[in-house]
């Protein structure tokens, strides 16, 4: 059963330029720029992952906020955006009542519709599906256990 989520368009693609800007050039002032330049962005903290320094850092993180994370330079680079998050969801009882949809930021216009990153179910369930243990070395492999038992309500009907 796929969820629906809602991204504002104009929040998301501020995260979008700052980072092709940050590819162009990493530095104090771009970082310092890119902050003060778009308003949903709180913070944002470049690392050298190989070097394992702080190249640019600036702004305040708020506590509400989220933390995405994106890599640059082949994975060398972690930046670090502290950000009002620009997906956010709605209870929607009626097709009309998405026209009323508000991103945090105050946007309405600008609203786009999404697939969840919910997972898809075919019941709701809420038991997490057993993981695969088959790329584990074996010592890590031999000390887990995973119980077979499955729930009444997750048995299929023909065994219940």
């Amino acid at each position: 059963m796929p969820l629906y989520e809602f991204e504002c368009i104009k929040c998301r693609d501020n995260v979008d330029n700052s980072l092709q800007g940050l590819e162009k050039s990493i530095s104090k002032k771009s970082v310092t720029d890119l902050v003060n330049k778009y308003d949903n962005i709180n913070a944002i903290e470049v690392v050298d992952l190989e070097k394992n320094k702080i190249v640019a850092k600036h702004g305040k993180t708020v506590k509400d906020a989220v933390f995405m994370d994106f890599y640059l330079n082949e994975g060398n680079t972690l930046v670090l955006i502290n950000l009002q998050n620009y997906r956010f969801s709605e209870l929607i009882y009626f097709p009309e009542d998405e026209k009323n949809v508000k991103c945090p930021c105050g946007e309405k216009k600008k609203i786009e519709k999404v697939i969840s990153s919910f997972a898809f179910t075919s019941d709701l369930s809420t038991d997490m599906p057993k993981p695969d243990l088959s790329n584990l070395p074996p010592s890590v492999r031999a000390q887990t256990s995973l119980g077979e038992y499955i729930e009444e309500k997750d048995r299929p009907k023909k065994n219940r």
